[in-house]
């Protein structure tokens, strides 16, 4: 039959506490004088030349994404089929991101280059967010990086409709892009000699 083991005496054990407590203290303030002497001495690098390692980017990528989500649950997406919305978006992009983000046949502006996080190709990551996403991105914009909030400068209406042109946007040519350069948004109303035909 084994044996079993003594228990330790309640005495021992409500010694033992105190000291654990006072363990986990002592780490918590060495780590937390550790944070703050990495704050005030200066010795981290903030300036954009000096990237962060792939876990940090990963983790402040990961963060970003979720709160993205999470606040845009709510936003109810509108008709964003509208050409006339859609080509009105197009303007406002043209006019304000296509200098950081680039467009089809169009590259970025030089004060892109020097961005850190560096703005991202949206013909190309357009696709991974929702319209709702892209609508709370471009209103509220990205803490810590180049994306400003367009709400205190547009309306609702047209951040909607720059979000009608993000949709449209991974399926341009760079062809597409120049003429509708050309065409007012106004001009998408009017009907084409094909449609008075029919």
């Amino acid at each position: 039959m084994a044996e079993t083991q003594p228990t330790q005496p309640e005495p021992v054990r409500a010694k033992r506490a105190p000291v654990i407590i006072l363990t986990v203290l002592i780490i918590l303030l060495l780590e937390t004088g550790a944070l703050l002497a990495v704050i005030y001495s200066g010795v981290y690098n903030i300036g954009t030349y000096n990237h962060d390692t792939g876990w940090i980017n990963h983790f402040l990528d990961t963060s970003m994404t979720r709160a993205v989500q999470s606040h845009a649950h709510g936003v109810q997406v509108p008709a964003l089929s509208d050409p006339a919305m859609v080509q009105g978006g197009f303007m406002h992009y043209d006019n304000m991101c296509a200098q950081c983000h680039g467009a089809p046949g169009v590259e970025p502006d030089d004060i892109a280059k020097g961005l850190w996080p560096k703005a991202p190709n949206l013909a190309k990551t357009v696709p991974t967010w929702t319209p709702a996403e892209l609508f709370w991105i471009t209103k509220y914009g990205i803490k810590f990086s180049a994306m400003p909030a367009w709400g205190p400068t547009h309306d609702d209406k047209k951040i909607w409709s720059m979000v009608a042109f993000l949709e449209k946007l991974p399926h341009l040519s760079p062809q597409d892009y120049q003429n509708m350069k050309g065409q007012p948004a106004s001009e998408q109303h009017k009907p084409s000699a094909e449609q008075h035909a029919q």
